[in-house]
């Protein structure tokens, strides 16, 4: 077979690159093999486990990374673009460098689920899951790897090779090989497992007149004439662009971290550009006001925001809104002078004076009364604040990050939100998006609280199962990050040294999360969803129809009598609108802490109207 010489002579095998493949050495301890096992961690059921589809969503998931489904012939076509457009040899570098890269990412991803698997089975995994992903189906000829003495060898028939099928309808037969991705894929995930450069080459392929592929892969040192194979992998540019390059992983961006440990989490592309706005804006005294629905992790970006600036060495000072009685907020806010009302023995600070120099952030501001807003307001334009019973102005330097999970341009229309106010906060928004709509940043912080609460409880849980990635790959996280890390502590508690985290150790009062991903049965057929836990959205308590299930509380009549009435199941109310808009008050009260403010939001109305609600009673 004759073999293409390389065009770019800077392309030998270089220290560096080895340097860098070396750098990610991981431990092999295994006895010379001589096949695949037919038994092992993991099997190639385990891995079909990992197969997930979430059709309701668009997604679809193999060992918790998102595939897609793309025609054989649509591949074919990109890459016959690519040919085109490029060249022979260059289209073949940089197909040779995507199927390294989609190799690697699997090692790493089958490394991490099976941490206990025996490496020979971790190894085979990666044929396997080529398999899974319609690539290729493969047949081993000769496997054989022993650590003690640095041996590696890997021998495979590969038939059905989607690539060459393209290749070969486009193009027809020729005198060279043309499974270029599959090649890169079989290299990137054996250098990446084993930690040292492995280079597969393609002896004999269908597109060459054979009936199937011979694939032959061994150490890099071990093949003659190797700057031909570094000449498509292009490792210099390479090393440069892939997670190769840094000498580790890169799954958490983190810039220093807060004292509690605490760092921001994700690769997906929502999450990417709300990061990007937070280190664009850090360096800067703007004003920054962070929107997202609860448990997104709106205080933890405010932190990451403040050590990111150049006040990181000064304060940042925290206060929820929603938390402080309305006769208390500008006490808290700017402070108190000595005898300003019963009680007040002594002068405090607020937290505008607490926080000169540094940062102030304001969490849920929407739920401030008008007065407090118009206070807020007039430092923000001023750059001074009175304390209450004082009568001297104070300077404050203080730059102020805000945050809310409520519409304040709707706050504005209804009359409960100063538009001025908001234009002042609204100088730099940053939306945080809910953990539905990152859905690949939840394996990692999945792995993330895993460590985190494993050192914190002294536990060591084995790992995550299959079925538990998938239903909460699919699952809706009303609470989004808040809940995804109750549910992992609760997890790493409930498993205990040594047990795998499973959907049951999650279960809360008896009640278990469902998934409504679609996996994969051993036949390769499509399994049937388990029904999921339905979001208030799906059912609706007061909704114009039944859920088919009764939502109301014991002990709160009024409600069932409501939801009755709108089901169709009674005919008549039979309690009266004032005894129903109490109990919601009451409702709304309980869950603001007693913030009448709060609750006056919840229900749409204005404190005034909450309040005469209340005396009412």
């Amino acid at each position: 077979m004759t073999r293409a010489t390389s065009s770019k002579p800077g392309r030998a095998l270089g220290e560096e690159f080895l340097k860098q493949m070396l750098g990610q050495q991981k431990r092999l301890l295994v006895d010379r093999a001589s096949q695949f096992g037919a038994t092992g961690l993991p099997s190639a059921e385990q891995l079909a486990e990992t197969v997930a589809f979430a059709p309701q969503d668009g997604n679809i998931w193999l060992c918790g990374q998102r595939m897609m489904l793309l025609q054989g012939a649509a591949f074919g076509a990109i890459r016959r673009e690519l040919i085109e457009a490029l060249g022979f040899d260059k289209a073949r570098g940089l197909l040779t460098r995507i199927g390294w890269q989609a190799g690697a990412r699997d090692a790493a991803q089958v490394s991490a689920r099976w941490p206990e698997g025996d490496h020979a089975s971790l190894y085979s995994a990666g044929p396997r899951l080529h398999m899974l992903e319609g690539m290729v189906n493969v047949e081993v000829v000769r496997f054989e790897i022993d650590s003690s003495i640095g041996h590696f060898y890997s021998e495979f028939f590969w038939h059905n090779s989607l690539e060459a099928d393209e290749h070969i309808a486009l193009y027809g037969l020729g005198s060279e090989p043309a499974c270029w991705m599959e090649v890169g894929y079989a290299s990137g995930y054996a250098s990446s497992l084993l930690g040292r450069l492995v280079v597969f080459r393609e002896e004999q392929c269908r597109c060459m007149g054979y009936s199937a592929c011979r694939i032959v892969g061994k150490p890099a040192e071990q093949w003659e004439d190797l700057d031909v194979d570094l000449a498509y992998l292009d490792a210099d540019d390479f090393l440069s662009r892939s997670t190769y390059g840094s000498g580790g992983e890169t799954e958490i961006a983190q810039l220093e971290e807060a004292s509690d440990d605490q760092v921001i989490v994700g690769i997906s592309a929502a999450f990417v550009a709300a990061t990007q706005q937070l280190y664009r804006v850090a360096p800067t005294q703007a004003t920054v006001l962070l929107t997202g629905e609860s448990g997104v992790g709106k205080e933890l970006f405010a932190r990451t925001l403040h050590q990111a600036s150049p006040r990181r060495n000064t304060p940042l000072v925290a206060l929820n809104c929603a938390a402080l009685p309305e006769n208390l907020v500008e006490a808290e806010l700017f402070g108190v002078e000595r005898g300003a009302f019963t009680g007040a023995e002594r002068s405090r600070p607020g937290r505008f004076e607490r926080a000169h120099g540094g940062t102030l952030f304001l969490d849920e501001i929407g739920t401030l009364s008008l007065s407090a807003q118009s206070k807020i307001l007039r430092v923000l334009q001023e750059g001074e604040i009175e304390r209450v019973g004082g009568t001297t102005s104070i300077k404050v330097d203080v730059r102020v990050i805000a945050a809310t999970n409520l519409d304040l341009r709707r706050e504005v229309e209804a009359g409960r939100f100063r538009e001025d106010l908001l234009y002042r906060l609204n100088v730099f928004p940053i939306h945080l998006p809910p953990l539905r709509e990152r859905r690949e940043d939840i394996p990692l912080l999945m792995s993330y609280f895993l460590r985190k609460f494993s050192g914190r409880h002294g536990l060591k849980p084995a790992g995550f199962s299959s079925r538990l990635v998938n239903t909460l790959l699919t699952y809706s996280f009303p609470g989004n990050i808040r809940e995804l890390q109750n549910l992992i502590e609760r997890g790493v508690i409930a498993a205990g040294n040594g047990e795998v985290i499973d959907v049951v150790h999650l279960a809360e009062a008896g009640e278990p999360l469902r998934s409504t991903a679609i996996g994969l049965t051993s036949e390769g057929r499509l399994s049937t969803p388990t029904p999921s836990t339905a979001t208030p959205e799906e059912e609706p308590v007061l909704a114009g129809g039944s859920s088919g299930k009764d939502e109301t509380k014991v002990g709160e009549p009024e409600l069932a009598s409501l939801q009755a009435f709108v089901s169709g199941r009674d005919q008549a109310l039979s309690t009266s609108l004032k005894d129903i808009e109490l109990r919601l008050v009451q409702l709304a009260l309980e869950r603001s802490g007693g913030n009448i403010t709060a609750a006056a939001q919840m229900l749409g109305m204005s404190r005034a109207q909450v309040s005469y609600r209340l005396k009412g009673d």
